[in-house]
């Protein structure tokens, strides 16, 4: 059996969520986008001990911008398909069978609205087949029975899970099994057992002690207590059933709540394990809420193997990279906030992307990558030294990346890339990707452009126009990629950063990478001779490019000496501002504007903009108010000047042409126009 589809309207912030679930269907988000809710939601339908869950619901489960619109109900929707493999299940839902193709499936909503005396009311249905005139019916309870759903949740609670009683999972195996072959022998090794206990002393003593003192208040005088290992009426025998574990060959055994948290997920899973190899009735479904919790990584790795070896459907949320390290991509759905009280489910479209997309992915998901899925903004780079030297320029910059959610991937091979960005596109996982580029490399070849044009960001045509042998064909190059919106850096990464105040840092990286013989020293003197250069940013990035292994450690200098030199290359400023700003959505034209844009990167603008028009004032304001300068002090600057409205009007315009030359055309327009409007209105 399989769930060829979930909609969920109106549930908590999950509005409208259409998802169609692969085999081990993977649920990623950011806190409160609407795991959790997407869990619940499945359980209210089919978890047989959610009886607690659907009387528990009020209106305030039904989304706030729903009930706005006048939609005071909400659903939750399951089409179960593949029932011709299942005769059993399919049997069960004989009524409502629809077929596609070959494979029949069934449609069941549970729906929560007012009923005909204006109570609100859940109720679990089958609905008709498409083009049928006949109603919904009302789930059996052999309908419920053939597709049961467990749930693990995050918080552990193997005592409750492995209970011999109610409906926990381990008392539904227990209530199947038949131990009659074995009952008499268990029913007199109790009785041993009871007798051996009762011939103990001191135990003997407490029991007559507490016979003696009951005897006087019950009819006849014949009661008696005894102490026992356990009861001995075969009929309740069950009841007292647990799962003990022994770790090793000879070693105790002991009850599951006395091992560790790790080893209880692990046992309860195998529970799930083996109700699905022995079930001869329906399917289950499994519901596990960071199956994480408590397992190393190795573990987590472990359990999702096993877990996708489950012929059945389950559904994980997890923030563990390591979780979803060997998830099929196509398995994955984000859950990102849209707007207030809103969720959206993003899930790639195999019919759009591919198998070739699907095995990049897998194989870039396997390489430790998987996090750029929890991203809010991808900014990939051409190589590792931009991946060391960024993180730094952002901290610079003032801006947090992992706060904003940002990602920064290697290339490592252009048109190896392109794979992430048609995966990123909105049509797929809606995730804004940033690239900056070295220059240099639109001089020979294409593969820039072949990465465009495989990324589907501009067409066979404009691709071929790009390859025609023309003077200018750099130039053209360069404006393709920029009309996409890639960033591209002055001709290399070593010839940006030494033209952007680091020439000392990287000649004495290069010294330092060989402190004792001085060899690196005497070979850049040797090359710039040879080649008639000289030691400036051509010379020296000349000299990098022959030798590989002196990338890395100028890099890591570079970041190491950023907080000293305090300058960033105006190409990775942009593409990090960039990336903000695609996280966060733009600016908002607030009376927190300029503290929004500080943190987004935009801090060395605005204090460029008062220094030169306003510097004099600045430097009093600072002495006056004895004040570092700083983001809160040259706010506070702003808003205290007598003529503050002027000053915040010429920041803010300096902040959106700097918005502009990071590609960000609609931020930019939409700040000048709210200067605009301002201005009329003083």
């Amino acid at each position: 059996m399989k769930i060829r589809k979930i909609s969920i309207r109106n549930f908590r912030n999950l509005r409208r969520v259409d998802i169609f679930p692969r085999g081990v269907t993977v649920i990623l988000g950011e806190n409160n986008a609407g795991k959790s809710n997407f869990l619940h939601a499945l359980r209210l339908l089919f978890d047989p001990q959610a009886e607690s869950l659907r009387l528990a619901l009020s209106q305030e489960d039904i989304n706030d911008n729903a009930r706005v619109a006048g939609e005071n109900y909400f659903s939750i929707k399951v089409e179960l398909g593949d029932l011709q493999k299942h005769i059993e299940v399919e049997t069960c839902f004989r009524e409502r069978i629809e077929q596609d193709g070959e494979e029949t499936f069934v449609t069941i909503e549970g729906k929560f609205e007012l009923d005909d005396d204006g109570i609100y009311t859940w109720i679990t249905q089958l609905l008709p087949p498409n083009g049928r005139s006949n109603n919904p019916i009302s789930m059996s309870r052999r309908m419920v029975r053939a597709v049961p759903l467990y749930f693990l949740d995050a918080v552990r609670d193997a005592t409750r899970d492995t209970r011999a009683t109610g409906r926990g999972l381990l008392a539904q195996l227990l209530s199947e099994i038949d131990f009659t072959d074995v009952q008499d022998d268990v029913k007199s090794h109790l009785c041993n057992a009871n007798n051996a206990l009762s011939k103990g002393q001191d135990i003997s003593k407490l029991a007559q002690g507490l016979t003696k003192q009951l005897t006087p208040y019950m009819p006849g005088g014949q009661s008696e207590i005894l102490v026992a290992i356990a009861g001995e009426d075969t009929s309740r025998l069950v009841q007292g059933f647990r799962l003990n574990i022994r770790k090793t060959v000879g070693s105790i055994q002991s009850d599951i709540s006395r091992h560790g948290t790790g080893l209880q997920n692990l046992t309860l899973i195998a529970m799930f394990r083996h109700r699905v190899a022995s079930e001869d009735r329906g399917t289950p479904i499994l519901a596990v809420e960071e199956p994480e919790a408590h397992l190393h990584p190795h573990a987590q790795r472990s359990l999702f193997k096993d877990l996708a070896e489950i012929n059945a459907p389950i559904f994980l949320t997890t923030h563990s990279p390591s979780i979803i390290k060997y998830a099929d991509p196509f398995s994955l759905i984000l859950l990102r906030s849209i707007a207030s009280d809103e969720t959206q489910a993003y899930q790639l479209d195999p019919s759009k992307l591919g198998s070739t997309a699907r095995k990049e992915l897998s194989h870039f998901m396997r390489e430790g990558k998987a996090e750029v899925f929890f991203s809010r903004a991808i900014l990939i780079v051409e190589g590792e030294s931009e991946l060391i030297a960024l993180p730094a320029f952002a901290e610079l910059l003032g801006c947090d990346l992992d706060r904003d959610g940002i990602s920064i991937v290697s290339a490592g091979g252009y048109k190896q890339y392109s794979f992430i960005i048609r995966s990123c596109q909105s049509d797929q996982f809606k995730i804004p990707v940033i690239v900056t580029y070295d220059t240099d490399i639109l001089e020979n070849t294409n593969k820039l452009v072949d990465a465009a044009y495989h990324s589907g960001l501009i067409d066979k045509d404009t691709c071929l126009a790009c390859k025609q042998d023309i003077p200018e064909i750099k130039t053209k190059r360069e404006k393709t990629l920029s009309e996409v919106g890639w960033i591209g850096a002055s001709e290399c990464f070593e010839e940006e950063i030494c033209r952007s105040g680091y020439l000392g840092v990287v000649i004495q990286a290069i010294k330092d990478a060989d402190p004792e013989h001085d060899s690196q020293s005497k070979a850049l003197d040797s090359h710039l001779e040879k080649e008639n250069l000289r030691k400036d940013p051509v010379g020296i990035s000349s000299f990098i490019a022959k030798r590989d292994n002196l990338k890395i450690p100028v890099a890591r200098a570079v970041a190491e000496t950023a907080a000293e030199v305090k300058r960033v290359p105006d190409c990775y400023a942009n593409s990090i501002r960039k990336a903000v700003l695609e996280s966060i959505g733009g600016i908002p034209v607030d009376n927190y504007f300029e503290q929004r844009a500080c943190t987004a990167g935009f801090y060395d603008v605005i204090r460029e903009t008062l220094l030169s028009n306003y510097s004099e004032r600045l430097t009093c304001f600072l002495a006056e108010m004895q004040l570092e300068e700083t983001p809160n002090s040259l706010i506070q600057f702003i808003g205290k000047s007598e003529d503050s409205l002027l000053i915040q009007h010429e920041v803010r315009l300096a902040v959106a042409d700097s918005i502009e030359r990071c590609g960000c055309q609609e931020y930019a327009e939409l700040i000048r126009r709210e200067v605009e409007k301002a201005a009329d209105n003083e």
